[in-house]
């Protein structure tokens, strides 16, 4: 990464860029960045880590294994419970 200084910047530009950030609650750094890189065409897929694939939010999601592997979970231990 690099970092640039821009000049001439319309005022009505930052105050929008102002205004969106304080919305989304992320720096008007990150709202330029975001704006720059779709302006040029250049916005890149959402970042990630690799572990959206392991969340669900339903039933059957991971497949009958999963399903199967967790329903020790479904117990409910009476004793633990006097």
């Amino acid at each position: 990464m690099t970092q640039v200084t821009v000049r001439r910047i319309d005022e009505r530009w930052v105050l929008k860029a102002k205004a969106l950030a304080a919305k989304k609650g992320v720096s008007m750094n990150t709202v330029l960045v975001e704006a720059l890189g779709k302006g040029l065409g250049l916005d890149q897929a959402r970042r990630t880590n690799g572990l959206e694939k392991y969340a669900g939010d339903s039933p059957g999601d991971f497949g009958p294994e999963w399903e199967e592997s967790m329903e020790v979970f479904n117990t409910i231990d009476p004793g633990l419970w006097k």
